[in-house]
């Protein structure tokens, strides 16, 4: 690994990747630089275990990323990305949280809560085992940042980056369970200088229900891995990215009533 004046770095190899990678998720650490070598898609989802793993905390929100056609495009995925956060990324609505990092942006999301675990299975989930599982639907706002020094990533920088997941704000609750009128909702997110970006929950794959299910069955065949009791699972973008900024306050809203809502203080240079 070569160190520059700055405190970045370029990472030679794999290792060195998850090494900046983990050392630029703490808020005052120097932000990673992008490495000579970019890992495949198979590497990159490595790294991101390894991370998560190395902090010792349980997964308590699954996090997806390009759930819209014309983003995957942008990016040439064939399908969302994976990310994933304990439960300290969780804040409760109305929280006030830092501004972290270089830029920060904003997701108005459908959550899903589940009620009990999925059972491991070799054949695919279905909607109706997903449903069954569910004890909760919410709104949300993924807070959205990069541990590199830019956001303009590869797809595999992108995956090893976490998907870029920060936090999720769990907002209000609701249902207690799945109702198609979930699938086709108006949503809009707001930053308090009056920006107001319009979207749907038919952005997310369709329909955010498809999107949790390609979840469950990608956890499945990739990890070995079933949901399980109490995760959250941040769909993906009703709205897009939505830049934001040190002293925004952002409110979503799902079907025209306010549901969540989130404060942004400037970073304190003592922490």
């Amino acid at each position: 690994m070569n160190t520059f004046v700055d405190g970045s770095s370029v990472q030679s190899d794999c290792d060195d990747l998850e090494s900046a990678l983990l050392a630029a998720g703490k808020a005052s650490a120097v932000a990673a630089a992008l490495p000579v070598r970019a890992p495949g898609i198979t590497e990159a989802y490595a790294i991101q275990r390894r991370v998560n793993e190395s902090t010792n905390m349980p997964v308590m929100v699954w996090k997806l990323g390009l759930t819209g056609a014309g983003v995957r495009e942008t990016f040439g995925a064939s399908e969302p990305t994976v990310g994933r956060l304990p439960a300290s990324a969780i804040y409760s609505d109305r929280s006030e949280i830092a501004f972290v990092g270089a830029e920060m942006f904003a997701e108005a999301e459908l959550v899903f809560e589940m009620g009990r675990d999925l059972p491991v299975q070799t054949q695919p989930y279905t909607r109706q085992d997903i449903c069954a599982a569910l004890k909760g639907i919410h709104a949300g706002i993924e807070i959205v940042r990069t541990r590199f020094v830019t956001s303009d990533l590869t797809l595999p920088l992108l995956i090893a980056d976490n998907s870029m997941a920060q936090g999720l704000v769990l907002g209000r609750k609701l249902s207690s369970h799945w109702d198609d009128r979930f699938a086709d909702i108006s949503v809009t997110l707001t930053r308090s200088d009056g920006e107001t970006i319009s979207g749907s929950t038919a952005h997310v794959m369709g329909n955010p229900l498809d999107a949790l299910v390609w979840l469950a069955n990608w956890l499945r065949a990739h990890e070995g891995y079933a949901l399980q009791r109490e995760q959250l699972i941040a769909s993906g973008t009703c709205t897009g990215a939505t830049a934001i900024f040190a002293n925004d306050v952002i409110r979503v809203d799902f079907d025209g009533a306010e549901a969540a809502r989130v404060s942004l203080r400037a970073p304190d240079p003592r922490e």
